[in-house]
């Protein structure tokens, strides 16, 4: 090296190196989360989802953004939810509240266990749709994905539904898939 040539400074280029990996990856977060966004606006628009407002599109944004930021087993376990997610959106009321065709009054119409069962299997369909995955920790996250991605679905359409139900719908989604996660790698680790 001659003395005139500037000094390398690893650190320097390390952090470098490192800002624009995370740019990149908050860039590719931002995609995945417009896409993600505009499909579930697509839907409401074509009125298959039902929103309560358009101001629930942000945190529907925000949580996919990162999901798509974070990457690997996050997003592989977040598209298994997305499907979870966006059949939520699309079940009708009278599926959710089969006694509202003939309740006399709003507060007649209460069957949180008619959403339990419809929160079991979305549940199930998170936990089935999980990908093949080795470890504890790559199953962990790829499932916390899963029910992340669901319940920011979930969660819009549980605003037109009383606190019973909408408890009902999240709480059968979340036991359902832990418990379908948690015996799906059990026997995978068995077998293995």
């Amino acid at each position: 090296m001659s003395p005139d040539a500037p000094a390398l400074d690893v650190s320097a280029l390390a952090a470098r190196a490192r800002r624009g990996y995370e740019l990149g990856m908050l860039r590719l977060g931002a995609t995945r989360g417009v896409l993600v966004t505009c499909l579930v606006a697509v839907l409401a628009a074509a009125g298959v989802a039902r929103l309560p407002s358009v101001v629930w599109l942000v945190p529907i944004f925000l949580v996919w953004t990162f999901m798509g930021y974070r990457g690997a087993m996050l997003w592989r376990g977040a598209l298994g939810g997305l499907g979870a997610g966006l059949a939520a959106l699309a079940l009708p009321q009278s599926v959710l509240r089969p006694c509202c065709a003939t309740m006399v009054s709003a507060t007649s119409c209460s069957m949180p266990q008619v959403c339990v069962g419809a929160g079991a299997l979305l549940g199930l369909a998170v936990a089935l749709t999980l990908p093949r995955l080795r470890t504890t920790s790559e199953w962990t996250r790829a499932s916390a994905g899963a029910l992340l991605a669901a319940m920011s679905l979930v969660a819009s359409r549980c605003t037109s539904l009383f606190v019973g139900e909408s408890v009902g719908l999240a709480g059968g989604l979340l036991a359902t898939a832990v418990a379908v996660s948690m015996a799906r790698a059990w026997w995978e680790a068995r077998s293995a």
